[in-house]
C-alpha cells in the first residue's frame, strides 16, 4: 500500500472517530437537559463543557475530512461516513445503554455491504 493511500485511510479513520466522539459526547452533555425553549436555554447548553467538547471534535474532524476530500471522489468518500454512523450505534449501546433492535443490527450489516460495494471501485489521486 503506498503512503498516500496509507494516509487517506489515517486521515479516514481520525475523521470518523472523532465525529462519533463528537455525537457521543454531545448526546451525553444534553442528558437531562431537555430541549431547548427560548434564546437563555440555548445559551446555556452551548456553554455546556460536553457540548462545547462535540463542537470541537467536529472542527477537528473536519479538518481530516477535507484532507480526505483532495484526494477521492465524493461519491467515493462519503460511503465511508456511515461507517461512522454504524459506529455510533454501536457506542451508544455500549457507552449510553441504549437499546438497539435486531432490525437496526440487520441495518447495520446491509449498511456495511453496501459500502464495501461502493469504496470498492474508488481510485485515490496522487
Amino acid at each position: 500500500m503506498d503512503s498516500t493511500r496509507t494516509f487517506l485511510y489515517i486521515y479516514l479513520g481520525i475523521s470518523i472517530i472523532t465525529s462519533v466522539f463528537a455525537q457521543l459526547t454531545m448526546k451525553y452533555g444534553m442528558q437531562g437537559f431537555g430541549e431547548p425553549k427560548n434564546l437563555v436555554s440555548i445559551i446555556f447548553m452551548f456553554l455546556n463543557p460536553y457540548i462545547l467538547a462535540g463542537i470541537f471534535l467536529y472542527l477537528f474532524s473536519m479538518f481530516f475530512w477535507i484532507n480526505v476530500l483532495s484526494k477521492i471522489e465524493l461519491s467515493a468518500a462519503y460511503p465511508f461516513a456511515s461507517l461512522g454512523i454504524i459506529l455510533t450505534v454501536i457506542l451508544s449501546s455500549l457507552i449510553l445503554s441504549e437499546n438497539i433492535p435486531l432490525i437496526r443490527w440487520i441495518g447495520i450489516l446491509t449498511v456495511l455491504s453496501g459500502v464495501y460495494l461502493i469504496v470498492s471501485s474508488h481510485k485515490v489521486k496522487d
